[in-house]
């Protein structure tokens, strides 16, 4: 079971960088920039920087992208009853968007 979470984990934490840059594009394209905007303007001046602030979008959608495909996988475990898989999955939710949340505000500080 260890071994499908953390493959689960790590397909849903490609997943989410992959949606992360495709969001981005989409952005660009939608507000006609005539470039490509990975993160929001004022993102590297309340980080420090560029490279901080591609890091930061980087390890928030790993983190989030991660939960989701760790819940996916609990939420499929055959021979748990509902309420348990339910339950399991939600608290790896709520746990990777805490994590998340956390690495944002730190960083934003």
């Amino acid at each position: 079971m260890a071994k499908q979470l953390v493959k689960s984990g790590l397909i849903g934490a490609t997943a989410g960088i992959a949606l992360s840059y495709i969001a981005a594009i989409v952005m660009s394209l939608w507000l006609q920039l005539g470039y490509f905007q990975a993160f929001p303007t004022t993102l590297p001046e309340r980080v420090g920087g560029e490279m901080n602030a591609v890091l930061l979008q980087t390890a928030v959608c790993l983190l989030l992208g991660a939960g989701i495909g760790v819940a996916w996988r609990l939420m499929r475990r055959k021979g748990w009853p509902l309420r348990k898989r339910t339950l399991w999955a939600s608290a790896g939710l709520v746990i990777s968007i805490l994590a998340a949340l956390g690495l944002a505000v730190g960083m934003l500080k």
